[in-house]
């Protein structure tokens, strides 16, 4: 397999201009990494999962959610989207000129189960209640700046080979437990998740039948 990331060619030229990539639910993801193995996703909690972690939010209070952070700010590579796939079946070369605008609209993404619930849309989606805050107290969240960019390059795809265009990049996730507690009774239970994405760029594949 090759990687490269630009070549110029003279054989016969095809344009292709791929649609705006606005960042993608992480949910939705094709492949997440963690450098550390044992991290998961809110999703891939077990009901056994639930159910020890929510013993670390047993200590009653008055009022007021009480939260237990399971995995704090743990880095990791993911691959969002393949956004085309390009095939030559013949005997000659074939060359694409390749427009690609990335468009990141949001670089925090928040996921929650049971009785912790999100509000809001796009960029300004947050828990709801007095949890957000709860949650943004017990771990630190990276501040990210959102921009625009279009990359224009020419690539040649060789006989009898497919260049694959996607879509990666490198973030870090939060995710843990919470229970709410009213006059020293638990009335609500949930899980809680964040996700920010730290970098993003598209990368170009090189491979043969």
């Amino acid at each position: 397999m090759k990687k490269f990331v630009m070549l110029c060619v003279l054989s016969m030229m095809v344009v292709l201009n791929l649609a705006t990539l606005e960042a993608e639910e992480y949910t939705n993801y094709q492949e997440i990494i963690f450098e550390d193995g044992e991290v998961e996703l809110l999703k891939e909690y077990s009901n056994s999962d639930y159910k020890s972690y929510y013993k670390k939010t047993k200590k009653r209070k008055m009022f007021g959610w009480r939260i237990h952070v399971v995995n704090k700010n743990e880095a990791l590579d993911f691959i969002a989207e393949t956004k085309i796939k390009i095939f030559n079946s013949g005997l000659t070369p074939i060359s694409y000129k390749i427009e690609l605008e990335t468009k990141e609209v949001s670089k925090q993404q928040i996921s929650a189960s049971g009785e912790i619930k999100i509000k809001g849309s796009g960029t300004k989606k947050q828990f709801k209640g007095s949890v957000d805050a709860s949650i943004k107290s017990s771990v630190s969240l990276t501040t990210t700046t959102t921009n625009s960019e279009t990359y224009e390059f020419n690539i040649q795809v060789d006989p009898m080979t497919y260049v694959s265009i996607v879509t990666r990049g490198t973030g870090e996730v939060n995710n843990g437990v919470g229970s709410y507690y009213f006059f020293w009774i638990r009335t609500k239970k949930g899980g809680w998740e964040t996700f920010t994405v730290l970098t993003e760029y598209h990368e170009i594949i090189k491979q043969r039948f």
